[in-house]
């Protein structure tokens, strides 16, 4: 669908793409102003602050909340607008921005992604939620990591140096030297789709996290599902396959390792012992055990014309189950 947008909420995030975010927002609040666009500019001091600003701006007459940051940012966002009927747009100023790579905005060239703000093509957008025992829940759009992907993630957080993907790999390699299983209980819509060790499972709602490490190759936000990928742990040289394995995560080609096992549901239940940290967008927020479930459709985003490919375009697999439901 299409619309006239003209009256915009900008949400900066300074401390994104380590402080380069602040002059990001400055060129893209000049650029829309020169298209004749009312910007109002919003900079939280810290997340509580730009949660209670981005609530604020969902709340009022704004045509869209622009969000000029990463993947912790548009979390923060769409929980601010989920219910509004605000639509969200992106200018992408993060580390890792796979939302914005999931729907095709312009990752680097700022003029370009207002081009896609301005031009009003607006999508409804799927969403993932993750429940905790406590009642606890939060949203989330990119991908949940839990076991070796959360900590990775949390390690990779407290690093400065290097930055984008490499920092990952960084992080990956040191952790893999405290590497150690966890028993999964996995069910998918209610069947038990596999009980074992794992090394990791990861929920994607997007295809990529971590700055495009496709670890869910053939998710889409726009088909009500969530994509689940689980590493088993091997019994003998646990450190050296996961070692082999882990590079293919960028390229998406660890889901064709036996060691692999790829599913699909509306919703997921993980249950481990000993309990596993979970990562949601980026941010830890808990440990197992936890239900995921997808939200279809759940907020509208400013998006490219031609964003939501279908996945049999894409040569996505089959819809729920997939992969190897008998490894157990």
């Amino acid at each position: 669908m299409t619309g006239t947008v003209r009256h915009l909420t900008l949400l900066v995030n300074p401390h994104a793409r380590h402080g380069a975010a602040g002059a990001v927002g400055d060129e893209a609040a000049r650029l829309l102003r020169e298209r004749g666009l009312e910007v109002a500019v919003i900079e939280g001091r810290d997340v509580d602050e730009a949660r209670e600003l981005a609530g604020k701006a969902a709340r009022t007459r704004t045509d869209a909340l622009v969000v000029v940051g990463g993947d912790g940012s548009i979390r923060l966002a769409v929980e601010a607008t989920y219910g509004s009927g605000v639509p969200v747009a992106v200018i992408p100023a993060g580390s890792g921005n796979d939302f914005a790579r999931n729907v095709g905005i312009p990752l680097d060239d700022v003029a370009a992604a207002v081009d896609v703000l301005v031009a009003g093509h607006t999508r409804s957008v799927d969403l993932g939620r993750v429940t905790f025992p406590d009642g606890r829940s939060e949203l989330f759009g990119t991908v949940t990591a839990t076991g070796f992907d959360a900590a990775v993630t949390e390690r990779a957080i407290g690093m400065r140096w290097p930055r984008g993907q490499s920092r990952y790999t960084l992080a990956a390699l040191r952790e893999l030297i405290g590497l150690r299983g966890h028993h999964y209980n996995v069910r998918v819509d209610d069947d038990e789709a596999f009980d074992g060790d794992l090394a990791f499972a990861a929920i994607g709602n997007t295809t990529s996290y971590g700055g495009g490490m496709q670890i869910a190759p053939a998710a889409s936000l726009f088909d009500g599902l969530l994509d689940v990928t689980l590493g088993k742990l091997p019994p003998r040289f646990a450190r050296l396959k996961i070692a082999q394995v882990f590079p293919k995560v960028f390229s998406g080609e660890h889901v064709d390792d036996p060691m692999v096992i790829t599913l699909r549901g509306k919703e997921i239940e993980l249950y481990c012992d000993p309990p596993a940290l979970v990562s949601v967008d980026g941010d830890l927020v808990g440990t197992l055990p936890a239900v995921f479930e997808a939200i279809p459709a759940a907020i509208e985003m400013l998006v490219p014309e031609d964003a939501g490919t279908p996945a049999s375009a894409r040569g996505g697999r089959s819809a729920h189950p997939q992969g190897d439901l008998s490894s157990r």
